[in-house]
């Protein structure tokens, strides 16, 4: 049997990390808004880190169904 446990831990740290990442990525580009500076390349990696957090979560919410078999 898998550790599921220890799996569950890790994926709720990469949601984490990855919630993390989106705040900080949407407070950076309402700073460069406010300088009035293009925005469009912090607004594209703003789209990757929401990309990689919906597979963080989705693979979290995968490993604790798994987890209840």
């Amino acid at each position: 049997m898998p550790d599921y446990q220890s799996r569950i831990a890790l994926a709720e740290k990469h949601v984490a990390k990855g919630r993390e990442l989106v705040e900080r990525q949407r407070e950076q580009i309402k700073r460069i808004r406010a300088q009035g500076r293009q925005s469009l390349e912090a607004e594209h990696l703003l789209v990757l880190f929401e990309k990689t957090l919906a597979i963080f979560e989705d693979d979290l919410a995968a490993i604790f169904l798994r987890s209840q078999d």
